[in-house]
């Protein structure tokens, strides 16, 4: 069930020309990006001549699938990660693509190393209701799992995890997130990504199945 829906903002964006790295922190920023790039008769030209660093593997996907190769992809898949891989990385202005409300570790980073900054908010995540229709299936559910903060917010502002469900968090900044919410996760992925997700989940049942 969604917790979240992804709705785009009236940011502007602005002219690539001139920034010698763009970062995109989410699959859904890329798609955002190329959205407002088509709109004004534009397309993967318009980032030639600038680094392109994805905070993942998934967002790199996004980008490949648009013909773009990111220059720059972290082992660890949050911004602490992308900062650490632009470490050698010399840049002087930098366009951030992201969503709304999201944490400015990897801006505030890259304008301490002197750089010009510039950030975009291409779209933001709303709240999704939890149908209370759902709630017999909540209260059974083996696994509950949050790939982000927005989406243990919005969860758990109209439902609440069965008394036996076992959480699972995609990454760090998620379960810190539960934790400020009283919940304490089960699981947390190794790789900050979906496939990390489902190989922690997997990890996490055959440990609690063995020997029975």
């Amino acid at each position: 069930t969604p917790a979240i829906r992804i709705a785009p903002t009236s940011d502007a964006l602005p002219s690539l020309a001139g920034f010698d790295l763009i970062c995109l922190t989410s699959a859904n920023g890329v798609e955002q990006l190329f959205e407002r790039l088509a709109a004004r008769g534009e397309d993967a030209r318009a980032l030639a001549g600038a680094r392109v660093a994805a905070i993942g593997p998934g967002t790199a996907r996004a980008l490949r699938a648009h013909g773009v190769i990111a220059d720059i992809v972290p082992e660890r898949f949050v911004a602490e990660g992308l900062i650490d891989a632009l470490a050698e990385v010399a840049v002087s202005r930098v366009l951030i693509a992201r969503a709304a409300g999201a944490r400015d570790v990897l801006p505030d980073a890259l304008a301490a190393r002197g750089a010009q900054v510039e950030v975009v908010s291409l779209y933001e995540t709303l709240a999704e209701p939890i149908d209370p229709a759902l709630a017999p299936e909540l209260a059974r559910a083996d696994y509950l799992t949050f790939t982000s903060s927005s989406t243990v917010r919005f969860f758990l502002a109209s439902a609440q995890p069965g008394a036996d469900t076992r959480i699972a968090s995609i990454g760090p900044v998620t379960s810190a997130t539960l934790r400020e919410h009283g919940l304490t996760p089960h699981v947390e992925a190794g790789r900050h990504d979906i496939d990390g997700l489902l190989d922690a989940i997997v990890a996490d049942r055959r440990s609690q199945t063995a020997g029975r």
